[in-house]
């Protein structure tokens, strides 16, 4: 079979590098207060052969690669990963909390990822209350470097983007902090994102059909994205949609390319997405569909179990699907868990 057969590879290959990160933001689902990583002993690592075979696999699809973590900046050979990347003619993109970008900025340089996307949420205290002190100077002084950097070798990458998830405590504060407390024209994109979160009942009809359907027998990821949608009463959707449109306008008059997710954010969708009445508005590591550490990923994109599962999507969406804002708008994930996912 051709590699380069649309059908015979995947075109968007995510790896969860590892599961460590150096903070705990308090929305996290990994490392948060709900986060499904605090039960685990020690946290997972995928091991940087393993992670080169498997790119070294794909490289001939040409598609796009992500990392994920935890903290990406924190794998061991991370570098090395983005540089077999890029040498091979793909693009990789990956997120940051950037507190490590100072740090990296001359390796970072010299490896040009594509895109770099930095995590915060609001002006320094609005921030910092989410991430932890100190966070947002760390985060700006690593894109200053980064930026320095590219400015003395004279290139171009990495492209950075920042990425603002919208929280009950930061919803407010929006075009004070694209307008004011950043410098935007230092960024090629942003991403406005709703929190993600699933009710209780969801969760359980997930975990439900993932039992009924692969003998799946528990759901820590899913179960860390419940929140009681109560929670989420206190935000004014005409507020929220009007900071929204103005960071959008000003994004188009600086030639900075604007996401947000979902993508339609009027204040009526808002306020359905946000009173989980996700039926009015116009990822997931639960299931494993292989096993990298003995099968390549090829023979699992091939196989029976992904087979099942694009068969049963055909016909209805996993029940938890509507909770995360990037349905309103994929790819598998290979998880650093060695015993059960991919």
């Amino acid at each position: 079979m051709n590699i380069a057969d649309s059908t015979a590879a995947p075109k968007w290959v995510t790896f969860q590098l590892l599961e460590r990160c150096n903070l705990r933001c308090r929305m996290c689902y990994e490392w948060g207060e709900t986060g499904a990583y605090h039960e685990h002993a020690k946290p997972a690592m995928l091991e940087p052969p393993l992670v080169m075979r498997t790119i070294d696999e794909c490289l001939s699809a040409k598609p796009l690669f992500e990392f994920f973590g935890g903290e990406p900046l924190l794998y061991p050979g991370v570098f090395d990963l983005i540089e077999r990347i890029r040498a091979g003619g793909c693009d990789v993109t990956f997120p940051t909390n950037g507190t490590l970008l100072e740090a990296s900025a001359e390796d970072l340089v010299a490896a040009a990822p594509t895109r770099v996307w930095v995590s915060l949420d609001g002006p320094a205290e609005i921030n910092d209350a989410q991430r932890g002190a100190g966070v947002f100077d760390r985060a700006i002084r690593g894109v200053a470097a980064v930026v320095r950097t590219r400015a003395a070798r004279r290139k171009r990458l990495p492209e950075l983007g920042v990425t603002f998830v919208v929280t009950p405590a930061n919803y407010a504060h929006i075009e004070s902090f694209f307008l004011g407390a950043i410098d935007l024209s230092l960024f090629a994109c942003v991403s406005i994102e709703l929190q993600s979160y699933a009710t209780r009942e969801q969760a359980m009809e997930y975990g439900r059909m993932l039992n009924e359907h692969f003998g799946v027998g528990a759901t820590p990821c899913a179960n860390a994205y419940i929140r009681d949608p109560a929670c989420f009463a206190g935000i004014d959707t005409h507020e929220l949609a009007r900071q929204m449109q103005s960071v959008k306008r000003v994004c188009a008059e600086q030639g900075i390319a604007f996401h947000s997710q979902p993508r339609m954010f009027g204040a009526a969708d808002l306020q359905h997405y946000f009173s989980s009445r996700w039926h009015a508005m116009t990822d997931w590591n639960d299931l494993a569909l292989g096993n990298i550490h003995e099968r390549s990923l090829l023979e699992i994109w091939r196989g029976a179990r992904v087979k099942e599962v694009q068969a049963l999507v055909r016909n209805q969406l996993f029940p938890i699907c509507t909770a995360c804002c990037r349905y309103y708008g994929g790819a598998g994930v290979l998880s650093t868990r060695r015993a059960d996912h991919a």
